[in-house]
């Protein structure tokens, strides 16, 4: 019995595992040396070779200024309808109240 199976073992490895026909692969040539002169130094475009300033741009939250938007949208409105609200006398370049 252990016989057979070991036959029908090998027949089902012959069916299903496939065999090569073309040689192996040969491994990756290796790679060339990398010159002996260094590159010249790049300078970017947008001034990355200097290190950033935090100090010197204002941080804008874009949420604060729809809030802004919005509250002087509100004021406009209510000045159009002939409704006095306290804030800045000039709206969108309309003089307010």
């Amino acid at each position: 019995m252990a016989d057979l199976i070991r036959r029908v073992a090998a027949r089902m490895r012959l069916l299903l595992i496939p065999h090569r026909t073309e040689p192996a692969p040969q491994p990756p040539a290796p790679r060339p040396a990398p010159p002996s002169h260094p590159l010249p130094a790049h300078r970017s475009p947008y001034g990355l070779h200097l290190p950033l300033d935090g100090t010197a741009t204002i941080a804008v939250r874009p949420y604060l200024i729809a809030h802004e938007q919005r509250l002087r949208r509100r004021e406009l409105a209510l000045a159009a309808l002939g409704l006095d609200m306290p804030g800045p006398y000039w709206i969108h370049g309309t003089e307010v109240a």
